[in-house]
């Protein structure tokens, strides 16, 4: 067989490129994931104001990474509009000491409404509908790891493109504890996230437990901001389904920004099953990893418990009630807070195929997450919170869940508000703030 001219230079040209092209090509290929991914940020904080320390032109950065990203995301304070936020009176006068992030953190979070800056937030609806009928577990993709810095080594901020290869090659460098039982008992670790050019998260320390069931879960420690004293209280967060760790330490708001907001320190911890956490989601380790940890902060911190406020968002609010049944015998936590808590799992799911009139009657045998037949032997004072446009678990349920509570009080029915962006209302952490002060008297 011959060739002719014209195939043998279609069979040249198909030929692979040399390798210094290659490289070259891998080189672009990395920029132009960058640039998308500072694209993708742009058009979703394109509301934002962004300022730089010097100059008024355009900072180029536009990637949130962190709940303490100040450098990067500034909101002006010094130059008030008429959408600025009114500080209440009473406050004023007592000189609260949170309202110099008021504006700040109250502001972000409703710039956040769309859900564009949390990953569970635009993927939870469609999640939390495969929740339940997934055994009501739905754990992300981990995006995180632990890790203990090496010598020498330096951590910076990510604002340019150069940097962001710089931070590559930083992370290739570093020995990620990707399964929390690979942590030494006792350690914390600094909190790293998968992306290659993602900072470090601050102000967030980790370590690993271990639970009555032998599963070993990923925990979180945010120091209270302000160490000029002590943190007012103690906060426990137990998340949704469809999130990590992860998400809600650069997610908007972030449990750094309550810290911050709240002037308390923070715990939180992945399910079993979820992030780097060993073993298998289910409701049996889900009730001993809530466990673990609240031994850990009592037992082992000496926290006092009426200095502890729980709070439980979607699933994590069955978890919280779970919890104080148990420790109804020994002295209870400060009180508790239900956001979006779901009455019960085939609740949920009746809800989703169009039952109606369910909701009270008698719990079946095969239900699970059961929050409805355990809310009266809750005897801390208890906040539920729900938005009045929940579909994926109506607001029938908060209000089952309100009135089977012996020590409620008055609950927070938020207008226009989801079950993925509930947190991204303000009317949320001023009643959630009014709680803490005047209900528990916890100043």
């Amino acid at each position: 067989m011959t060739y002719s001219k014209n195939d043998q230079n279609k069979e040249k040209t198909n030929r692979s490129p040399p390798r210094n092209e290659r490289i070259q090509k891998k080189v672009e290929n990395d920029e132009m994931t960058l640039d998308v991914t500072q694209e993708m940020s742009e058009k979703s904080s394109q509301k934002f104001q962004i300022d730089k320390e010097k100059g008024s032109e355009q900072h180029q950065n536009k990637i949130i990474l962190s709940g303490y990203s100040t450098r990067r995301v500034r909101y002006k304070k010094s130059e008030p509009d008429e959408k600025s936020v009114n500080i209440d009176a009473d406050l004023v006068r007592n000189n609260d000491k949170t309202l110099r992030d008021e504006d700040w953190f109250l502001d972000k979070i409703e710039k956040c409404n769309g859900g564009t800056f949390r990953n569970w937030d635009v993927k939870i609806a469609s999640c939390e509908t495969s929740l339940f009928l997934q055994s009501a577990f739905w754990p992300p993709r981990r995006e995180y790891y632990f890790f203990k810095p090496p010598p020498n080594d330096i951590s910076f901020e990510v604002n340019e493109e150069s940097e962001a290869i710089l931070m590559r090659d930083r992370k290739k460098k570093l020995k990620k504890l990707k399964r929390a039982k690979a942590c030494i008992p006792g350690e914390m670790y600094r909190f790293g996230l998968s992306h290659p050019c993602a900072e470090d998260v601050k102000h967030a320390r980790g370590f690993a437990l271990k639970t009555a069931n032998g599963n070993t879960i990923a925990c979180i420690h945010i120091p209270c901001p302000d160490v000029s004293s002590s943190p007012r209280f103690t906060l426990l967060y137990s998340h949704p389904n469809g999130s990590d760790l992860s998400d809600h330490l650069v997610g908007v708001p972030s449990l750094i920004d309550l810290a911050r907001f709240y002037r308390c320190e923070v715990y939180s911890y992945d399910y079993s099953g979820y992030g780097i956490s060993g073993g298998i989601a289910s409701e049996h380790n889900l009730y001993a990893d809530i466990r673990a940890i609240y031994q850990y902060i009592t037992m082992e911190q000496h926290v006092d418990p009426s200095r502890i406020v729980l709070l439980g968002f979607s699933i994590g609010s069955a978890a919280t009630v779970e919890l104080l049944k148990e420790e109804r015998d020994r002295k209870p936590p400060a009180g508790v807070i239900l956001q979006a808590p779901p009455t019960s799992l085939l609740r949920v799911f009746g809800n989703m195929i169009g039952r109606k009139k369910h909701l009270e009657k008698p719990t079946c045998c095969l239900d699970r997450f059961v929050t409805i037949d355990k809310i009266h032997e809750v005897t801390i004072p208890i906040l539920v919170i729900h938005g009045k446009d929940d579909k994926t678990v109506p607001i029938e349920h908060g209000e089952l869940i309100c009135q089977r509570a012996v020590t409620k009080v008055t609950p927070e029915w938020v207008p226009d508000a989801a079950h993925d962006n509930i947190e991204n209302c303000r009317v949320v952490w001023k009643r959630i703030r009014k709680f803490i002060r005047e209900e528990l008297k916890l100043k």
